[in-house]
């Protein structure tokens, strides 16, 4: 079968006048199967206008035209929202609901795509000044009350700092991902035709639009291609702090806006590769690369602990910005090319199949490292750099399900019921149980629901933080036992983790006991 790419909507009046305004949205051909799958966000900060437009969207009380419209007022004239969607919370990115919106694009009316149009053209008309690299084309103002760039000019060379930071931030995340990590440069892109970005007043962080979208199949996963613009924060003035920026007063703020181009710039590689992959892996993927880019922002770790407070869960339905954990913890223990590769695989499978077989040679088994992995924070982040000011601030949070100290312990953790979830692991999720105040020998015993993959470990930890990592081997019943010696010289606590390493598995339920031995007697 042979498809023909989507329908250009040729533009007319001010971006037909102006070759320097971003290229005429698109949308693909109409497929039932061809959309996007983004896992919900959740984040901890309360919801954006964005979050409130697509809950309502995705939940029937909006329908398609309105939708859009209000995506669009959303990011260019807040103040036309309807006020049951106006919010003062701060977004990290407005990407999805831009390519929800190009996606939709052949399906709205002739006149909501004008309003559109004319809302991009008017929020993108104070942004007269230019600065261009090798690459990029950057667009700002210095005069516009709402929209202009901080008007530092430390050099007094009539570019101000902050646009100079940006420019040369840009062609370092070029170098960078284009040129050491080999992602394929942005649809469209040349010498003679450079990629541009605008510096506007957002609530958000930044955005990249997808645009000329092309669908060239639908089977077995939607896969198609889409150039691309970016929009910037113009000032990120009262956004958190992070280790470049650490008192998020500054006024430049180098570290936000570093960390924003990396992450709105993969997301522009992504839509070269697939613009139909999954929300999930483009999110925590665009986010591992602020990382990958510029390891000492760390503007990344705001997300963490709305990862963390979810470990029961399986790992694709986990916070999306937070799972850029995941993902570091993919590209370390496998390479930094994994990543790249796994966006690869996702032109013609899944995003769950795209990392099964990348990263874990077409089997689950290898997840279940994952899991005390994750209990110990082993990523370089945690273990090789050094604290991130964002940990000054907001503390990791615990990933323990449950502390006991007094022994012998009985626990059945019983099936979940509609009042009261058992928060038990799902098929790739886990489970962290910790065990102090032990003295002797310590024996642990697991038995989980027969059918399911279950692995187990159980991680010691000294006095002075020193780790050991023990599996605990369990029968063809999901069941097993070990003993540790020297609680209360050798090791301070002791943690049992249980993973499912499958996808198979929903709050699954599962029984564990402890007992501690003193001299051959148990302990009451």
């Amino acid at each position: 079968m042979t498809l023909r790419p989507a329908s250009f909507l040729m533009l007319v009046g001010v971006f037909a006048a102006c070759s320097d305004e971003p290229q005429p949205i698109t949308g693909p051909l109409s497929s039932s199967s061809a959309t996007p799958s983004f896992a919900a966000q959740g984040g901890s900060n309360g919801k954006t206008s964005l979050d409130l437009i697509e809950n309502d969207y995705s939940g029937g009380s909006l329908d398609k035209e309105n939708a859009n419209r209000y995506r669009g007022y959303a990011v260019f004239a807040p103040e036309k929202l309807p006020q049951k969607y106006r919010s003062a919370v701060i977004g990290k990115d407005a990407t999805e609901s831009m390519i929800r919106q190009a996606l939709d694009w052949d399906g709205l009316s002739k006149s909501t795509q004008q309003e559109i149009l004319e809302l991009r053209a008017n929020g993108f008309a104070n942004l007269k000044n230019t600065f261009e690299t090798s690459h990029f084309v950057l667009h700002y103002s210095t005069v516009s009350e709402s929209d202009a760039v901080p008007k530092v000019d430390g050099d007094r060379d009539g570019v101000p700092d902050y646009i100079e930071v940006a420019a040369e931030s840009w062609e370092s995340i070029w170098q960078r991902l284009v040129g050491e990590l080999r992602y394929p440069a942005p649809k469209g892109v040349s010498a003679q035709n450079k990629f541009h970005v605008y510096y506007d007043k957002l609530s958000y962080y930044g955005y990249c639009m997808p645009t000329n979208v092309e669908l060239l199949r639908v089977s077995p996963v939607p896969y198609g291609t889409a150039s691309a613009f970016i929009v910037v924060n113009n000032d990120f003035v009262g956004f958190p702090a992070n280790d470049e920026d650490r008192t998020g007063t500054e006024a430049i703020r180098s570290g936000a806006l570093k960390a924003t181009q990396a992450h709105e710039f993969m997301h522009a590689l992504q839509f070269a590769i697939n613009v139909y992959g999954s929300g999930w892996l483009m999110e925590s993927h665009a986010t591992w690369a602020e990382d990958a880019v510029y390891d000492g922002i760390n503007d990344w770790h705001w997300y963490i602990n709305t990862f963390l407070a979810t470990p029961d869960l399986p790992i694709f339905s986990r916070y999306l910005y937070g799972a850029a954990y995941y993902q570091n913890y993919l590209s370390e223990r496998f390479g930094v090319d994994v990543t790249r590769q796994i966006w690869f695989a996702h032109q013609t499978r899944t995003a769950a199949d795209a990392i099964r077989d990348v990263a874990f040679s077409g089997s689950w088994e290898g997840m279940k490292a994952f899991a005390p992995a994750e209990y110990l924070h082993d990523i370089s982040d945690f273990t090789i750099d050094p604290p991130s000011v964002v940990e000054s601030i907001r503390p990791l949070r615990s990933l323990t399900r449950a502390t006991h100290s007094s022994y012998p312990v009985s626990v059945s953790v019983p099936a979940s019921t509609n009042r009261e979830p058992n928060r038990a692991p799902w098929g790739l999720g886990a489970n962290f149980v910790d065990f102090t105040n032990a003295v002797g020998s310590a024996t642990l015993t697991f038995d989980g629901t027969d059918g399911f993959a279950w692995r187990a470990y159980v991680i010691a930890t000294s006095a002075n933080g020193k780790t050991s990592i023990l599996p605990l081997t369990l029968d063809a019943g999901s069941a097993g036992m070990i003993t540790v010696d020297g609680m209360g010289t050798r090791w301070s606590k002791l943690t049992l983790v249980a993973t499912i390493a499958d996808r198979p598995g929903a709050a699954v339920p599962y029984s564990y006991a402890a007992t501690v031995s003193r001299s051959g007697t148990i302990a009451n």
